[in-house]
Protein backbone atom coordinates (compact mmCIF):
# COMPACT_ATOMS: atom_id res chain seq x y z
CA UNK A 1 0.00 0.00 0.00
CA UNK A 2 1.38 2.98 -0.74
CA UNK A 3 1.42 5.92 1.93
CA UNK A 4 1.54 8.91 -0.32
CA UNK A 5 -1.94 8.18 -2.14
CA UNK A 6 -5.02 9.51 -0.37
CA UNK A 7 -8.27 7.41 0.92
CA UNK A 8 -10.49 8.02 -1.48
CA UNK A 9 -14.26 9.18 0.48
CA UNK A 10 -17.18 9.01 -2.33
CA UNK A 11 -20.09 11.00 -0.81
CA UNK A 12 -19.70 13.72 1.48
CA UNK A 13 -22.83 12.56 3.22
CA UNK A 14 -23.68 11.14 6.56
CA UNK A 15 -21.10 8.57 6.55
CA UNK A 16 -18.62 9.78 3.98
CA UNK A 17 -18.20 13.18 6.62
CA UNK A 18 -17.80 10.25 9.30
CA UNK A 19 -15.24 8.17 7.28
CA UNK A 20 -13.10 11.27 6.18
CA UNK A 21 -13.08 12.89 9.60
CA UNK A 22 -11.94 9.49 11.40
CA UNK A 23 -9.07 8.90 8.49
CA UNK A 24 -8.22 12.23 9.00
CA UNK A 25 -7.55 12.01 12.41
CA UNK A 26 -5.20 8.89 11.75
CA UNK A 27 -2.80 10.77 9.96
CA UNK A 28 -3.35 9.34 6.73
CA UNK A 29 -4.14 11.73 3.56
CA UNK A 30 -8.13 11.74 2.25
CA UNK A 31 -9.67 12.46 -0.58
CA UNK A 32 -13.62 13.39 -0.15
CA UNK A 33 -15.89 13.44 -3.21
CA UNK A 34 -19.10 15.39 -3.69
CA UNK A 35 -21.51 15.29 -6.38
CA UNK A 36 -22.97 18.75 -5.36
CA UNK A 37 -22.16 21.76 -4.25
CA UNK A 38 -20.00 22.27 -0.61
CA UNK A 39 -21.63 25.88 -0.55
CA UNK A 40 -24.51 25.73 1.60
CA UNK A 41 -27.26 28.73 1.21
CA UNK A 42 -28.89 29.92 4.16
CA UNK A 43 -32.08 28.36 3.55
CA UNK A 44 -30.29 24.78 3.82
CA UNK A 45 -30.14 25.79 7.74
CA UNK A 46 -33.84 26.74 8.20
CA UNK A 47 -35.39 25.21 10.90
CA UNK A 48 -38.17 23.92 8.03
CA UNK A 49 -36.54 21.36 6.04
CA UNK A 50 -39.20 22.18 3.08
CA UNK A 51 -36.53 25.03 2.97
CA UNK A 52 -33.60 23.06 2.40
CA UNK A 53 -35.68 20.45 0.05
CA UNK A 54 -36.75 23.47 -1.85
CA UNK A 55 -33.05 24.10 -2.57
CA UNK A 56 -32.19 24.62 -5.93
CA UNK A 57 -29.34 22.13 -6.86
CA UNK A 58 -29.43 20.35 -3.37
CA UNK A 59 -31.45 17.03 -4.35
CA UNK A 60 -30.76 14.55 -7.51
CA UNK A 61 -32.54 15.97 -10.24
CA UNK A 62 -34.13 13.01 -12.74
CA UNK A 63 -33.37 10.29 -9.68
CA UNK A 64 -36.49 8.55 -9.62
CA UNK A 65 -38.06 5.24 -8.45
CA UNK A 66 -41.14 3.02 -8.25
CA UNK A 67 -42.16 2.02 -4.91
CA UNK A 68 -45.32 -0.38 -5.35
CA UNK A 69 -45.40 -3.03 -8.44
CA UNK A 70 -47.84 -1.03 -11.03
CA UNK A 71 -47.38 2.54 -9.27
CA UNK A 72 -45.86 5.02 -11.71
CA UNK A 73 -42.39 6.05 -11.67
CA UNK A 74 -41.61 9.18 -9.02
CA UNK A 75 -38.70 11.11 -8.25
CA UNK A 76 -37.00 10.11 -4.75
CA UNK A 77 -35.38 12.76 -2.91
CA UNK A 78 -31.71 12.29 -2.18
CA UNK A 79 -29.25 15.27 -0.99
CA UNK A 80 -26.55 16.10 -3.14
CA UNK A 81 -24.05 18.90 -2.00
CA UNK A 82 -22.14 18.94 1.39
CA UNK A 83 -23.66 16.93 4.01
CA UNK A 84 -25.69 15.09 1.59
CA UNK A 85 -29.15 13.98 2.76
CA UNK A 86 -28.39 15.42 6.30
CA UNK A 87 -28.87 18.59 4.71
CA UNK A 88 -32.14 18.40 3.93
CA UNK A 89 -33.71 15.46 5.74
CA UNK A 90 -36.57 16.33 8.32
CA UNK A 91 -33.74 16.17 11.15
CA UNK A 92 -35.52 13.70 13.38
CA UNK A 93 -32.85 11.80 15.67
CA UNK A 94 -33.94 8.40 16.09
CA UNK A 95 -32.19 5.40 17.03
CA UNK A 96 -34.38 2.13 17.13
CA UNK A 97 -34.96 -0.67 18.57
CA UNK A 98 -32.57 -2.72 20.87
CA UNK A 99 -33.36 -5.87 18.72
CA UNK A 100 -33.17 -4.04 15.13
CA UNK A 101 -29.26 -4.51 15.68
CA UNK A 102 -29.50 -7.82 17.60
CA UNK A 103 -31.22 -9.23 14.70
CA UNK A 104 -27.90 -8.08 12.65
CA UNK A 105 -26.26 -9.98 14.49
CA UNK A 106 -28.46 -13.35 14.94
CA UNK A 107 -30.22 -13.31 11.87
CA UNK A 108 -27.52 -11.90 9.18
CA UNK A 109 -24.14 -12.92 10.62
CA UNK A 110 -23.20 -9.76 11.35
CA UNK A 111 -20.39 -10.73 14.61
CA UNK A 112 -20.31 -7.36 16.40
CA UNK A 113 -23.33 -5.19 15.79
CA UNK A 114 -25.23 -5.84 18.45
CA UNK A 115 -27.27 -3.42 20.84
CA UNK A 116 -24.55 -4.15 23.26
CA UNK A 117 -21.70 -3.36 20.62
CA UNK A 118 -23.34 -0.22 18.88
CA UNK A 119 -25.23 1.56 22.05
CA UNK A 120 -22.08 3.54 23.35
CA UNK A 121 -21.58 4.41 19.44
CA UNK A 122 -25.07 6.28 19.54
CA UNK A 123 -24.61 7.95 22.36
CA UNK A 124 -21.03 9.18 21.74
CA UNK A 125 -22.03 10.78 18.56
CA UNK A 126 -21.44 14.47 18.37
CA UNK A 127 -24.38 16.09 16.63
CA UNK A 128 -26.03 18.47 18.41
CA UNK A 129 -29.76 17.47 19.31
CA UNK A 130 -32.22 20.01 19.91
CA UNK A 131 -35.61 18.76 21.71
CA UNK A 132 -38.66 20.83 19.99
CA UNK A 133 -42.18 21.62 21.39
CA UNK A 134 -44.94 20.12 19.71
CA UNK A 135 -46.61 22.01 17.02
CA UNK A 136 -50.52 22.39 16.42
CA UNK A 137 -50.85 19.37 14.73
CA UNK A 138 -48.37 17.15 17.17
CA UNK A 139 -50.24 18.58 19.93
CA UNK A 140 -53.46 17.57 18.75
CA UNK A 141 -52.70 13.82 18.15
CA UNK A 142 -50.89 13.56 21.09
CA UNK A 143 -54.28 14.78 23.09
CA UNK A 144 -56.26 12.13 20.62
CA UNK A 145 -53.40 9.71 21.34
CA UNK A 146 -54.18 9.70 24.70
CA UNK A 147 -58.12 10.17 24.80
CA UNK A 148 -58.01 6.58 22.27
CA UNK A 149 -56.05 4.55 25.40
CA UNK A 150 -54.11 2.92 22.73
CA UNK A 151 -50.58 1.49 23.82
CA UNK A 152 -47.24 3.30 22.37
CA UNK A 153 -46.03 6.35 22.71
CA UNK A 154 -46.13 10.13 21.86
CA UNK A 155 -43.08 11.72 22.00
CA UNK A 156 -41.46 15.13 21.59
CA UNK A 157 -39.24 15.73 18.51
CA UNK A 158 -35.51 15.60 19.29
CA UNK A 159 -33.67 17.40 16.02
CA UNK A 160 -30.36 17.32 15.26
CA UNK A 161 -30.22 21.33 15.17
CA UNK A 162 -27.74 23.63 16.79
CA UNK A 163 -29.47 25.28 20.26
CA UNK A 164 -30.46 28.43 18.11
CA UNK A 165 -32.34 26.01 15.74
CA UNK A 166 -30.03 25.72 13.03
CA UNK A 167 -29.83 22.46 10.95
CA UNK A 168 -26.44 20.76 12.18
CA UNK A 169 -25.39 18.73 9.46
CA UNK A 170 -22.89 15.94 8.95
CA UNK A 171 -20.23 18.21 6.81
CA UNK A 172 -21.41 20.62 9.50
CA UNK A 173 -20.25 18.76 12.60
CA UNK A 174 -17.59 16.72 11.57
CA UNK A 175 -15.87 17.90 8.20
CA UNK A 176 -15.80 21.75 8.54
CA UNK A 177 -13.58 21.74 12.04
CA UNK A 178 -11.11 19.45 10.06
CA UNK A 179 -11.12 21.42 6.94
CA UNK A 180 -7.07 22.25 7.17
CA UNK A 181 -6.89 18.13 7.48
CA UNK A 182 -9.41 16.83 4.60
CA UNK A 183 -9.30 17.26 0.84
CA UNK A 184 -12.78 18.18 -0.37
CA UNK A 185 -13.66 18.46 -3.68
CA UNK A 186 -17.11 19.16 -5.13
CA UNK A 187 -19.36 19.78 -7.78
CA UNK A 188 -17.96 16.02 -8.98
CA UNK A 189 -19.66 12.93 -9.88
CA UNK A 190 -17.28 9.58 -9.67
CA UNK A 191 -17.99 7.39 -12.81
CA UNK A 192 -16.87 3.90 -11.80
CA UNK A 193 -14.11 2.43 -9.21
CA UNK A 194 -11.09 1.26 -10.98
CA UNK A 195 -10.91 -2.76 -10.40
CA UNK A 196 -7.75 -4.62 -11.34
CA UNK A 197 -6.68 -8.13 -10.28
CA UNK A 198 -8.91 -8.36 -7.62
CA UNK A 199 -7.73 -5.02 -6.37
CA UNK A 200 -8.64 -1.10 -6.02
CA UNK A 201 -6.59 1.13 -7.75
CA UNK A 202 -8.98 4.67 -7.57
CA UNK A 203 -11.59 6.01 -9.05
CA UNK A 204 -12.51 8.03 -12.45
CA UNK A 205 -14.83 10.90 -12.47
CA UNK A 206 -17.66 11.33 -14.80
CA UNK A 207 -15.28 13.44 -16.49
CA UNK A 208 -12.46 11.25 -17.25
CA UNK A 209 -10.07 12.20 -14.21
CA UNK A 210 -7.98 9.74 -12.88
CA UNK A 211 -7.35 9.78 -8.70
CA UNK A 212 -5.05 7.05 -7.38
CA UNK A 213 -5.62 4.80 -4.39
CA UNK A 214 -5.35 1.80 -2.75
CA UNK A 215 -8.33 2.16 -0.55
CA UNK A 216 -11.46 3.50 -1.41
CA UNK A 217 -14.48 4.28 0.69
CA UNK A 218 -18.18 3.78 -1.11
CA UNK A 219 -20.35 6.39 0.82
CA UNK A 220 -22.86 7.49 -2.28
CA UNK A 221 -26.06 6.37 -0.25
CA UNK A 222 -27.74 2.96 -0.83
CA UNK A 223 -28.80 4.00 -4.26
CA UNK A 224 -25.90 5.74 -5.48
CA UNK A 225 -23.46 3.24 -3.83
CA UNK A 226 -24.49 -0.05 -5.88
CA UNK A 227 -25.11 2.16 -8.74
CA UNK A 228 -21.57 3.23 -8.94
CA UNK A 229 -20.42 -0.54 -8.31
CA UNK A 230 -22.09 -1.95 -11.20
CA UNK A 231 -20.70 0.54 -13.07
CA UNK A 232 -17.65 -0.58 -11.73
CA UNK A 233 -18.13 -4.54 -12.76
CA UNK A 234 -18.09 -5.50 -8.94
CA UNK A 235 -18.28 -8.93 -9.44
CA UNK A 236 -20.75 -10.05 -6.74
CA UNK A 237 -24.75 -10.15 -7.67
CA UNK A 238 -25.83 -9.15 -4.45
CA UNK A 239 -25.05 -5.57 -5.60
CA UNK A 240 -27.89 -3.93 -5.63
CA UNK A 241 -30.40 -6.25 -4.16
CA UNK A 242 -32.17 -6.08 -0.77
CA UNK A 243 -33.55 -2.32 -0.92
CA UNK A 244 -36.24 -1.25 0.76
CA UNK A 245 -37.40 1.79 2.73
CA UNK A 246 -39.97 2.35 5.11
CA UNK A 247 -43.53 2.64 3.54
CA UNK A 248 -45.77 5.33 4.12
CA UNK A 249 -49.52 5.91 3.48
CA UNK A 250 -50.16 9.91 3.81
CA UNK A 251 -53.43 11.84 4.22
CA UNK A 252 -53.11 15.45 3.74
CA UNK A 253 -55.14 18.38 5.45
CA UNK A 254 -56.30 21.52 4.52
CA UNK A 255 -55.95 23.55 7.95
CA UNK A 256 -58.74 26.10 8.65
CA UNK A 257 -55.45 28.26 9.52
CA UNK A 258 -52.62 27.94 7.79
CA UNK A 259 -49.04 27.19 9.57
CA UNK A 260 -46.03 29.37 9.43
CA UNK A 261 -44.01 27.25 6.97
CA UNK A 262 -40.68 29.42 8.73
CA UNK A 263 -40.84 26.99 11.72
CA UNK A 264 -40.28 23.35 12.31
CA UNK A 265 -42.33 21.05 10.19
CA UNK A 266 -41.80 18.25 12.36
CA UNK A 267 -42.32 18.08 15.68
CA UNK A 268 -43.28 14.96 17.36
CA UNK A 269 -43.81 11.17 16.56
CA UNK A 270 -45.69 8.40 17.83
CA UNK A 271 -44.40 4.73 18.15
CA UNK A 272 -46.90 2.62 18.98
CA UNK A 273 -47.47 -1.55 17.47
CA UNK A 274 -49.58 -3.00 14.30
CA UNK A 275 -49.57 -6.42 17.04
CA UNK A 276 -46.96 -7.52 14.76
CA UNK A 277 -43.94 -6.46 16.56
CA UNK A 278 -43.05 -3.79 19.13
CA UNK A 279 -43.05 -0.04 17.79
CA UNK A 280 -43.38 -1.38 13.95
CA UNK A 281 -45.23 2.20 13.15
CA UNK A 282 -44.47 5.47 13.32
CA UNK A 283 -47.06 8.35 13.06
CA UNK A 284 -45.84 11.57 11.50
CA UNK A 285 -47.65 14.54 11.95
CA UNK A 286 -46.27 17.34 9.92
CA UNK A 287 -46.98 20.84 10.38
CA UNK A 288 -47.20 22.45 7.17
CA UNK A 289 -45.76 21.59 3.57
CA UNK A 290 -43.25 24.51 2.68
CA UNK A 291 -43.78 28.07 1.79
CA UNK A 292 -45.91 26.75 -0.87
CA UNK A 293 -48.12 24.79 0.88
CA UNK A 294 -48.59 26.52 4.44
CA UNK A 295 -52.51 25.38 4.44
CA UNK A 296 -51.55 21.96 3.78
CA UNK A 297 -50.04 19.63 6.22
CA UNK A 298 -50.23 15.69 6.46
CA UNK A 299 -50.60 13.06 8.84
CA UNK A 300 -48.30 9.53 7.78
CA UNK A 301 -48.31 6.04 9.32
CA UNK A 302 -45.00 4.66 8.31
CA UNK A 303 -44.50 0.60 8.78
CA UNK A 304 -40.94 0.66 10.28
CA UNK A 305 -40.48 -2.96 10.43
CA UNK A 306 -39.93 -4.01 6.31
CA UNK A 307 -39.84 -7.45 4.62
CA UNK A 308 -40.46 -6.72 1.82
CA UNK A 309 -37.29 -6.04 -0.74
CA UNK A 310 -36.56 -4.45 -4.65
CA UNK A 311 -33.60 -3.83 -6.40
CA UNK A 312 -31.52 -1.35 -8.74
CA UNK A 313 -30.52 -2.85 -11.57
CA UNK A 314 -28.86 -0.76 -14.47
CA UNK A 315 -29.89 2.58 -12.62
CA UNK A 316 -33.43 0.92 -12.62
CA UNK A 317 -34.95 1.70 -9.21
CA UNK A 318 -37.78 -0.58 -7.71
CA UNK A 319 -38.49 -0.70 -4.15
CA UNK A 320 -40.75 -3.81 -3.87
CA UNK A 321 -42.92 -2.35 -1.31
CA UNK A 322 -45.99 -4.17 -0.17
CA UNK A 323 -44.39 -7.53 -1.84
CA UNK A 324 -44.81 -9.10 1.04
CA UNK A 325 -48.01 -9.52 2.93
CA UNK A 326 -47.26 -8.55 6.30
CA UNK A 327 -46.38 -5.08 5.41
CA UNK A 328 -49.54 -5.09 3.62
CA UNK A 329 -51.21 -6.08 6.66
CA UNK A 330 -49.40 -3.90 9.21
CA UNK A 331 -49.34 -0.41 7.07
CA UNK A 332 -53.26 -1.52 6.73
CA UNK A 333 -53.32 -1.02 10.34
CA UNK A 334 -51.49 2.41 10.53
CA UNK A 335 -54.08 3.48 8.01
CA UNK A 336 -56.72 2.46 10.24
CA UNK A 337 -55.15 4.25 13.55
CA UNK A 338 -54.56 7.33 11.43
CA UNK A 339 -58.02 7.52 10.42
CA UNK A 340 -59.49 7.16 13.76
CA UNK A 341 -56.67 10.02 14.63
CA UNK A 342 -58.08 12.46 12.30
CA UNK A 343 -61.53 11.99 13.31
CA UNK A 344 -61.01 12.99 16.73
CA UNK A 345 -62.38 16.04 17.86
CA UNK A 346 -58.96 17.88 18.93
CA UNK A 347 -58.20 17.62 14.91
CA UNK A 348 -61.76 18.10 13.81
CA UNK A 349 -61.91 21.46 15.48
CA UNK A 350 -58.55 22.46 13.38
CA UNK A 351 -59.37 20.83 9.80
CA UNK A 352 -61.13 22.07 6.97
CA UNK A 353 -60.98 18.97 5.37
CA UNK A 354 -58.54 15.67 5.40
CA UNK A 355 -58.00 14.51 1.76
CA UNK A 356 -56.43 10.97 -0.01
CA UNK A 357 -54.74 12.02 -3.07
CA UNK A 358 -53.47 14.35 -5.31
CA UNK A 359 -56.84 16.23 -6.46
CA UNK A 360 -58.39 16.41 -3.39
CA UNK A 361 -60.54 12.98 -2.74
CA UNK A 362 -62.37 13.82 0.82
CA UNK A 363 -60.97 10.65 3.49
CA UNK A 364 -64.76 9.97 3.83
CA UNK A 365 -64.25 8.13 -0.25
CA UNK A 366 -62.12 5.57 1.31
CA UNK A 367 -63.75 2.72 2.41
CA UNK A 368 -63.65 0.96 5.86
CA UNK A 369 -62.97 -2.71 4.86
CA UNK A 370 -59.41 -4.10 4.23
CA UNK A 371 -60.21 -4.64 0.53
CA UNK A 372 -60.60 -0.95 0.21
CA UNK A 373 -57.70 0.16 2.05
CA UNK A 374 -55.15 -2.44 0.42
CA UNK A 375 -56.54 -1.02 -2.78
CA UNK A 376 -55.71 2.61 -1.98
CA UNK A 377 -52.59 1.54 -0.43
CA UNK A 378 -51.62 0.00 -4.09
CA UNK A 379 -51.67 3.71 -5.40
CA UNK A 380 -50.93 5.93 -3.02
CA UNK A 381 -48.05 4.04 -0.33
CA UNK A 382 -45.06 6.63 -0.52
CA UNK A 383 -41.42 6.16 1.11
CA UNK A 384 -39.44 7.62 4.31
CA UNK A 385 -36.40 8.26 1.65
CA UNK A 386 -34.56 5.95 4.28
CA UNK A 387 -33.09 3.46 1.52
CA UNK A 388 -31.08 0.41 2.48
CA UNK A 389 -29.69 -2.79 2.23
CA UNK A 390 -28.20 -2.92 -1.31
CA UNK A 391 -24.43 -3.73 -0.27
CA UNK A 392 -25.57 -5.77 2.44
CA UNK A 393 -22.93 -7.06 5.48
CA UNK A 394 -22.70 -10.27 6.57
CA UNK A 395 -21.82 -13.70 5.95
CA UNK A 396 -19.14 -14.81 2.99
CA UNK A 397 -21.76 -15.61 -0.36
CA UNK A 398 -24.76 -13.91 1.63
CA UNK A 399 -23.91 -10.53 1.38
CA UNK A 400 -21.60 -7.91 -0.43
CA UNK A 401 -19.24 -6.78 2.66
CA UNK A 402 -18.05 -8.53 5.97
CA UNK A 403 -19.42 -7.34 9.52
CA UNK A 404 -16.66 -4.61 8.87
CA UNK A 405 -17.53 -2.94 5.55
CA UNK A 406 -14.86 -4.92 3.58
CA UNK A 407 -15.71 -5.98 0.32
CA UNK A 408 -15.67 -10.03 0.03
CA UNK A 409 -14.22 -9.58 -3.44
CA UNK A 410 -11.97 -6.97 -4.18
CA UNK A 411 -9.13 -5.77 -1.85
CA UNK A 412 -9.30 -2.04 -0.63
CA UNK A 413 -12.76 -1.78 -1.08
CA UNK A 414 -14.88 -0.84 1.64
CA UNK A 415 -18.88 0.21 2.21
CA UNK A 416 -19.51 2.46 4.56
CA UNK A 417 -23.23 3.71 4.50
CA UNK A 418 -26.74 2.72 4.34
CA UNK A 419 -26.50 0.15 1.97
CA UNK A 420 -24.50 -2.08 4.26
CA UNK A 421 -27.46 -2.62 6.76
CA UNK A 422 -29.06 -6.05 6.47
CA UNK A 423 -32.46 -4.40 7.56
CA UNK A 424 -33.28 -1.10 8.41
CA UNK A 425 -33.93 0.01 11.95
CA UNK A 426 -37.21 1.01 13.59
CA UNK A 427 -35.96 4.64 12.75
CA UNK A 428 -34.96 7.46 10.83
CA UNK A 429 -31.67 6.43 9.26
CA UNK A 430 -29.45 9.40 9.83
CA UNK A 431 -28.15 8.90 13.31
CA UNK A 432 -27.62 4.97 12.47
CA UNK A 433 -25.70 5.62 9.68
CA UNK A 434 -23.75 7.72 11.10
CA UNK A 435 -23.20 5.32 13.91
CA UNK A 436 -22.72 2.76 11.23
CA UNK A 437 -19.93 4.67 9.72
CA UNK A 438 -18.54 5.12 12.82
CA UNK A 439 -17.97 1.57 13.50
CA UNK A 440 -16.81 0.50 10.12
CA UNK A 441 -14.06 3.71 10.84
CA UNK A 442 -12.29 1.58 13.41
CA UNK A 443 -10.95 -1.08 11.47
CA UNK A 444 -10.56 0.85 8.34
CA UNK A 445 -8.29 2.88 9.94
CA UNK A 446 -6.68 -0.14 11.61
CA UNK A 447 -5.90 -1.55 8.27
CA UNK A 448 -4.24 1.88 7.35
CA UNK A 449 -2.04 1.60 9.96
CA UNK A 450 -0.98 -1.58 9.18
Amino acid sequence: MAADRPVVVIGAGSAGCVIARRVADSGRSVVLLEAGSLDAPESIHSPSFFDALATPGWTWDGLDAQRVAGQEVRPYARGRGAGGSSAVNAMLAVVGEPDDYDRWERDHGCDGWSWRDVAHIFAALPIPLRDVAPSRLAGAVGRAWTDSGRPGAVEAARLTQHPNGRRASAFDVYVTPARDRVAVRGDLTVDHVVIDAGRVHGVVTSDGESIESDTVVMAAGAIHTPIILQRSKLANPLVGQGLHDHPSAPFTIAWRDPADPAREAVTGIVRTSSGAAPNDLQILPIEHLGREAAGFATLNAALMNVWSRGSIVDGHIHFGMLSDERDVAGLTAGVRIVRELLASEHLQSLVAGVFIDDVGTPMDHLGDDDDAIVAWLAQRTGDYVHAAGTCAMGRRGESVVDPQGRSWDVAGLWVADASVMPRVPRANTHLPTLMVAEKIAGPLVASLAG
